[in-house]
């Protein structure tokens, strides 16, 4: 039983039913693309990449279609190295945000609160252990850094770009490469492109309509040369209204890209410009004792503000308002909650060939974000009388860089080298605003405006850093023959940040720095035949300390958030950067009707800082303190076969199993986690997928399982077992005459109606015990889609 504490015979029956029904569906859909193909040539370059060959994707077996079912193609680039083409993407849902595109990897663990994962505040993502914020990231070459919720150093992925128009995802599950720059891969990286745009006009509509009056509209133009000389443009703009599922609110994305590409006879320039805005109404987080007591739909009391106020006054505190009493409640649902964000991100890149062995790349970048996370606080009274106010945390993150990357062949070797800076300046600070008196005026919307009763009242944590971030590197692939490659390389490091508290009330202050010259990077890459390809990867790396402020609502572990300086000043004394080291290996063998990929890894991570979270929601307090070493320890096995001329199936299991070498200790205290997992993070992953394409009718359904959650730091409690299926039909009607390509989509997901804990760790995890800071996922939805394409 995975729920050890606080079970109920409800949650218990949803217990039950995961452990029983997903060997009912245990070969559903994990990627919608998956095809075999056999390729016998004995040619090395042609082996790697002719379009017929196929391929693993850490434990996901794909290859070119050699069946009408077959959907997509996924090529390698390296060792522990893929790519996942848009190909690969046609299952994803339509509004769907970046990370999700990764949930059918084996290893990764995706949850959302919301169907298309738009609250960034209740977005995960794991790889083989490694949380979102401990992988390096980058789109269209721009680092993303720290992509977490109020991140102070980077910009959240979901707020990039339009993730129907991701062309490729570069994957290197584990250890980053040298060349990805990022001041956070502690474990692995992500590099997000847009095609380039094409040198024939064309374009894309597409409109969704689905469940809780959700619209999606999805708008795609390419402008072909213009010209003779002429650059080449391609432009992508969505819009998305959703109303939530429970309680009231509306979640309200704009979002959209542009890339423009001009050819010179040296080489090209790139310009890439992203803007989104989002105004999202959240859903309040939860606590397995909350469930019990109050059911699923436990939620903010938005729009009932007669409601809310009455619960909050103090009066009241004692009074009934159902299955507790007024004060309690209005101490776990609050009025309203919910974020703001703006996020800006421009490029210009230039791509060069001196020689034809001697090619390089010149880039430079802008980067801002600017949040405002919300939730009605109880707490601290309005100076207007009523019994709560407004509380709002306002990060601004303002980044500059640029980067300069060589590649050059002498004979049998490739040699590559690059450097990148980036300065960054960002601030923080939470303030509380005035609600009205009942009855005297419409109470503040948690997307604002928030000064309709005067400014802020009372601010705290006001915070502002400086952050310089440096790296280059140097690799070398040496093809010693047609079957065996050997890369080598380092890259060097130096991140410096200063600041902290410039408020009144003096939240810490200080200036850490991580400098380390050489982090080795050693692979092996053998092919003795064309249907068996195998590889070691080993890397190491070390990264610049994460930033949060004082009482920062969130999981990242940082030494600013500390009380106040004397606990600043004794931790910095104590903590060393993390340093982790990790190793792959990976086999895949094709068969004349099946693939079978299988992978096995290890982390040793050093000097982590921890975060336990304690205190309520309205006033977070994070215990950080050093973990001297930890382990993760894992493997990926996937199966794929041609059912059929039209049927593929695919399955595959991940296993992972962190510890932590010791117990956690805090100011002398003890705290008994030795030989425990990390919370959050399952140590069970089942991924499942059919597929099937008649003509012009596609079908699929995907079955994702994630079992042995632990809750808490000590695994007293673990979270119910996870398991969503999700399915869909499609119809494409061709292109005649003047009618463009249209297209009639049909998805469902949570096919079968669960209730499934979503992200379990928003507010991060306690030592042990129950805590408020997971939420659900959300119950079945729907969204048909009509595209048209000219």
């Amino acid at each position: 039983m995975m729920f050890r504490k606080h079970t109920n015979h409800a949650l218990a029956r949803h217990i039950r039913l995961g452990l029983q029904l997903p060997a009912l569906l245990i070969g559903l859909t994990a990627h919608a693309s998956m095809a075999l193909a056999h390729d016998t040539t004995d040619d090395k370059d042609t082996k790697k990449h002719a379009s017929d060959t196929p391929v693993a994707l850490d434990g996901v077996s794909v290859a070119a279609p050699t069946s009408g079912a077959g959907l997509a193609s996924i090529q390698p680039t390296g060792a522990n190295a893929y790519q996942l083409n848009r190909a690969d993407l046609g299952g994803a849902l339509t509004g769907n945000n970046g990370l999700a595109l990764l949930k059918n990897v084996p290893g990764a663990s995706y949850t959302a609160s919301d169907g298309l994962g738009l609250d960034i505040s209740a977005t995960s993502l794991f790889v083989r252990g490694f949380r979102m914020n401990e992988m390096g990231v980058t789109f269209e070459g721009v680092p993303l850094n720290d992509s977490s919720f109020l991140s102070m150093t980077g910009t959240s992925l979901v707020n990039v770009a339009v993730p129907d128009a991701i062309s490729a995802i570069d994957i290197t599950p584990g250890s980053a490469r040298e060349s990805l720059f990022s001041s956070s891969a502690n474990g692995g990286g992500l590099a997000y492109s847009l095609a380039d745009p094409d040198q024939k006009a064309g374009g894309k509509i597409s409109q969704s309509y689905g469940s809780n009056a959700t619209l999606v509209t999805t708008l795609s133009g390419q402008t072909g040369k213009l010209g003779a000389n002429g650059p080449s443009i391609l432009v992508d703009l969505q819009r998305i209204t959703a109303n939530k599922y429970q309680a009231g609110g509306t979640q309200h994305f704009l979002r959209g890209d542009l890339k423009l590409k001009q050819d010179v006879p040296w080489g090209d320039f790139t310009l890439f410009v992203s803007g989104s805005h989002a105004a999202v109404w959240g859903y309040n987080n939860l606590s397995f004792d909350m469930i019990r007591t109050l059911g699923w739909k436990a939620d903010s009391f938005y729009p009932r503000y007669e409601d809310a106020y009455y619960a909050a006054l103090p009066e009241n505190a004692n009074a009934s308002c159902g299955a507790l009493t007024c004060g309690k409640l209005s101490a776990l649902l609050p009025y309203d909650t919910g974020q703001t964000t703006r996020d800006r991100i421009e490029s210009l890149t230039h791509h060069f060939r001196i020689t034809p062995d001697l090619t390089g790349s010149v880039q430079v970048y802008g980067a801002n974000s600017r949040t405002a996370a919300t939730l009605a606080d109880p707490t601290t009274p309005s100076l207007t009388g009523a019994p709560f106010s407004e509380q709002v945390q306002r990060p601004r993150v303002n980044r500059f860089g640029g980067m300069v990357n060589l590649s050059y062949i002498l004979g049998d070797h490739t040699f590559t080298a690059g450097i990148w800076q980036e300065r960054t300046r960002s601030r923080a600070m939470t303030s509380w605003y005035n609600e009205p008196l009942l009855g005297e005026g419409n109470p503040l919307r948690t997307t604002g405006p928030y000064t309709t009763y005067g400014p802020a009242f009372q601010t705290a944590n006001e915070s502002r850093w400086r952050i310089r971030s440096r790296q280059f590197y140097l690799h070398d692939d040496y093809a010693i023959n047609d079957e065996l490659t050997l890369g080598m390389g380092f890259k060097g490091v130096n991140f410096s940040t200063t600041g902290g508290g410039v408020g009144a009330d003096q939240a810490p202050y200080g200036t850490l720095r991580v400098k380390s010259n050489f982090l080795p990077h050693v692979s092996v890459f053998w092919s003795p035949t064309a249907q068996t390809d195998a590889f070691v990867d080993i890397a190491k790396s070390e990264n610049g300390y994460r930033v949060a402020q004082r009482g920062n609502i969130g999981y990242t572990a940082s030494a600013w958030t500390a009380s106040n300086q004397e606990e600043f000043d004794k931790a910095v004394q104590s903590i060393h950067p993390e340093t982790d080291w990790n190793l792959t290996a990976g086999v895949v063998h094709r068969f004349d009707h099946a693939t079978v990929t299988w992978d096995a890894f290890y982390s040793d991570i050093r000097n982590r800082l921890l975060s336990a979270s304690v205190g309520t929601q309205f006033a977070q307090v994070n215990t950080v303190g050093v973990m001297p070493r930890m382990h993760i320890i894992g493997t990926d096995l996937g199966i794929t076969a041609d059912v059929s001329k039209h049927v593929q199936f695919y399955q595959g299991i991940a296993v992972a199993r962190s510890f932590y070498d010791r117990d956690f200790v805090v100011d002398g205290n003890v705290f008994p986690i030795k030989g425990k997992a990390q919370p959050g993070y399952p140590i069970v992953s089942l991924v499942s997928d059919l597929s099937i394409k008649l003509q012009s009718w596609r079908f699929g359904a995907t079955s994702t399982e994630y079992l042995r959650q632990p809750f808490s730091y000590e695994n007293d409690i673990y979270t119910p077992n996870f398991w969503q299926v999700n399915a869909y039909a499609a119809y494409t009607l061709e292109r005649k005459g003047d009618r463009p390509e249209l297209t009639f989509r049909f998805d469902v997901s949570n096919l079968l109606d669960r209730k499934n804990i979503g992200t379990s760790t928003i507010a991060g995890s306690p030592f042990s015990g129950d805590y408020q800071t997971l939420q659900r996922s959300a119950p079945r939805q729907v969204l048909f889609t009509v595209s048209a394409k000219y």
